[in-house]
């Protein structure tokens, strides 16, 4: 949970907004497979292939809701990244892995992300930025600074964000907790102008006017995340509730990417983060 305030130079407007964070562990790392010495037998079985072995992986991967696992071949093997909603989840996929032949070298870290951050990291998939893997998320997506590199946040700390877009437009800034809800960073009631130019940093949660809130850490704690886009056009109207459940604004996230016209789809920017906050 949140305590949001705004402007301290101002009269102080109190409301607790639920933040929840925890860090995702990884489900694998480092895991390999060596061949076993052959067995004294007429007929050696087969070496598997990284092709076959990427096989299964994936029709394993097809049967999990709420995930993003990618797989690639390597020289020696597969090398498998990403995300799944849940333990359930982690501890199917590893049972694949585990139950591959020998003589496939794994190298796997796939991290479990609950909903609705498994949601969260999925439209920004389908935006073009697939959660840690920067590389594919464009020199256009915006970057994002914390004043707390570690991204771990203890209560009673408080969360400033910079965000600098690689290309003007418009910003969306949502803080989407582990408990289920969404607050609207930009744009808001108190923050309706969310036009950005490029390499010009914006910072929220530090109070410079009466349109500056500030996000003090408080409990529950668990896993968070950032998600900042920059489109063309606003996504939404600023005058959305502050706060409001995760579902309902997803399914409307999503909906809102899908219709932009064809030509703008590609000038979608996006950038997340995962970040965890405890009690001491």
């Amino acid at each position: 949970m949140i305590r949001s305030l705004s402007d301290p130079s101002s009269p102080r407007r109190r409301g607790r907004l639920p933040l929840a964070a925890g860090i995702a562990g990884l489900l694998m790392a480092g895991v390999s497979q060596a061949q076993s010495p052959p067995a004294a037998t007429a007929v050696e079985t087969p070496r598997p292939t990284a092709a076959e072995a990427r096989k299964e992986v994936d029709a394993a991967v097809g049967r999990l809701t709420c995930a993003g696992v990618r797989t690639a071949e390597t020289a020696k093997g597969l090398r498998i990244s990403g995300y799944v909603g849940s333990d359930e989840d982690a501890g199917s996929l590893k049972a694949v892995l585990t139950a591959l032949p020998p003589g496939v070298d794994l190298e796997a870290r796939v991290a479990v992300r609950p909903w609705p951050l498994c949601e969260a990291l999925g439209i920004a998939g389908l935006a073009g930025g697939p959660e840690g893997n920067p590389a594919e998320q464009g020199v256009d997506a915006p970057t994002l600074g914390f004043n707390r590199p570690s991204l771990i946040y203890r209560k009673g700390e408080t969360l400033e964000i910079t965000v600098t877009a690689g290309m003007p437009g418009h910003l969306t800034v949502d803080y989407i907790d582990g408990d289920g809800s969404v607050i609207h960073m930009v744009p808001m009631r108190l923050r309706r102008d969310d036009r950005v130019e490029a390499g010009r940093p914006v910072t929220l949660g530090v109070a410079k006017s009466s349109a500056d809130r500030i996000y003090t850490i408080a409990p529950p704690f668990g896993p968070a995340m950032i998600l900042a886009l920059v489109t063309r056009e606003p996504l939404f109207p600023a005058d959305r509730e502050e706060v409001e459940p995760a579902g309902p604004y997803l399914a409307g996230l999503r909906a809102a990417l899908a219709a932009l016209p064809a030509d703008a789809r590609g000038a979608v920017a996006v950038r997340s983060a995962v970040l965890t906050t405890v009690a001491e």
